[in-house]
């Protein structure tokens, strides 16, 4: 059984179309209004069906949205989102390696970088270094760049 109902107050004709091309759309059964089409379903050659919505789809109800579509370590909530990439960034404490007589050191470790060169005269160079770490804030805390 089929019912249909109007109210008579709608601004345009709504049209609830049954028809088929005899080839890749051989049944489509369509809404659609004055301005044109809202959303077909339609029956495939190969016996699947598509549905198809000429808009936005807003669920009023996300039930139908369990496990079957969420395949582990695929998707993450907000909140694993946001501990999963860097928010900030800044120099860890300044490391002084101590005084060496030959022309610096050769790299600051994995994960620093040269801050400061300065003069020293009780070196043989004349020179010391300071290097500090890169850190980077992520999730709930800092982390520091291990090379």
């Amino acid at each position: 059984r089929m019912t249909m109902t109007s109210s008579n107050n709608s601004v345009l004709n709504a049209q609830f179309n049954l028809w088929g091309d005899g080839g890749n759309r051989p049944t489509v059964i369509e809404l659609g209004d004055d301005q044109g089409w809202h959303l077909y379903s339609q029956r495939n050659p190969d016996g699947s069906i598509q549905f198809v919505v000429n808009g936005q789809v807003i669920p009023d109800n996300y039930g139908n949205f369990d496990a079957r579509y969420l395949t582990s370590g695929n998707v993450y909530t907000k909140g694993e989102s946001d501990n999963r990439y860097v928010q900030n960034i800044q120099r860890g404490a300044p490391v002084w390696p101590g005084k060496v007589d030959e022309y610096g050191p050769a790299e600051a470790p994995a994960g620093c970088f040269l801050t400061q060169a300065r003069h020293d005269p009780t070196t043989a160079y004349g020179v010391t270094f300071a290097y500090r770490p890169l850190q980077m804030w992520v999730g709930n805390g800092w982390r520091t760049i291990n090379g």
